[in-house]
């Protein structure tokens, strides 16, 4: 039930056929006449009260949505009735109707608790969208409690897998320091790529974690062959090419960390299907992925390695555009380079 101007109770036929009642409170017979019809044409049964006594009494009677009171009324004032209605109804949002150029009345009611003000004289379609915004702004105090409370509880589930995210990453850094290194510089290359791009916060922060653990399942690979001084054999590198699968099947414990389990499995996939583990094409490899994957090649190329030095920017940024399009996204490839993004 909606309360409308100069204190009526206000609902609105649906077609779920929920009945919405309009009492008017205005002892002005013309401005009652004036709008029931506004109201009534728009879906909303109208009625009148002739004071605020009888909309107090009503309220004590009937389940109330939406009122739109009228700031001068007879016997009580309409800002005397806001403060009673925020506190005895607090749920129940308020339209004050205000005389024209009464702005100090209208703010002052607005402080009190008002939902919204409307000045006099009060057109059809201000009066229908203001009583509208409100009712769906106000329709489920409930629902309203429940956002707020996801929203927390996603703020604490980001917590907490940040927390798990710097608690993996710290035993890696045990593990082996330049991995770890590597890892952060990736995240940073990463970010930055998505933010160029303008993704969501959602997407980003699955890169930054993506980033930090995509190299998670190395803890498993022996040291003598992680710190190998020389080429790899054929076999030792077969070893090395284990450490997506191992790192899924780490991540795959905590279900907080799911997001990131495409960037651990395939940051080593190429477009033309020659990766691994699995030889995905440039269709079954998601964007997260390719953009982890750039950055993960990048920064291995220009950062120095037990078996080789690193490699000059310029000299890193040829071997991207020779791969563009067979192991790199190439709109990718493109957008690093002209957002000259391997500056970072």
């Amino acid at each position: 039930m909606l309360y409308g101007d100069y204190g009526f109770p206000v609902a609105k036929t649906t077609r779920s056929q929920m009945s919405y009642h309009i009492v008017a409170t205005d002892d002005e017979a013309a401005i009652r006449k004036v709008l029931s019809i506004m109201l009534s044409r728009a879906g909303y049964e109208v009625s009148t009260c002739a004071n605020g006594a009888e909309l107090l009494s009503l309220l004590s009677q009937q389940s109330v949505d939406l009122i739109l009171l009228d700031i001068k009324m007879p016997k009580i004032s309409g800002l005397d009735l806001l403060a009673q209605i925020k506190r005895d109804w607090p749920h129940i949002p308020v339209i004050m109707i205000t005389a024209f150029g009464d702005l100090e009345t209208g703010i002052k009611a607005m402080r009190l608790g008002a939902s919204d003000y409307l000045t006099k004289p009060v057109g059809q379609q201000l009066l229908l969208k203001t009583v509208d915004e409100v009712i769906h702004a106000s329709a489920s105090p409930q629902l309203k409690e429940t956002e707020e409370r996801l929203t927390e509880a996603l703020s604490a589930l980001r917590d907490v897998r940040m927390g798990t995210l710097e608690a993996f990453t710290e035993t890696i850094a045990q593990r082996d320091s330049d991995t770890m290194k590597h890892s952060s510089r990736v995240r940073d290359l990463a970010v930055a790529i998505g933010e160029a791009m303008h993704l969501e916060a959602e997407t980003i922060d699955i890169l930054a974690g993506g980033a930090l653990l995509h190299d998670i399942g190395k803890i498993g690979i022996p040291e003598e062959i992680l710190n190998k001084p020389t080429t790899l054999t054929e076999e030792e590198y077969e070893v090395v090419k284990t450490h997506p699968d191992s790192g899924v099947r780490i991540a795959s414990h905590l279900k907080l960390l799911s997001p990131f389990l495409p960037i651990i499995t395939s940051h080593h996939e190429r477009l033309d299907g020659s990766g691994y583990p699995h030889g995905l094409t440039a269709e079954q490899i998601p964007l997260e992925v390719r953009i982890i994957s750039l950055a993960d090649a990048f920064e291995a190329m220009t950062a120095s390695r037990p078996y080789r030095e690193a490699l000059p920017i310029e000299l890193a940024i040829e071997e991207l555009k020779a791969n563009s399009g067979t192991q790199f996204d190439p709109h990718l490839v493109d957008l690093f380079i002209s957002e000259e993004l391997f500056r970072l």
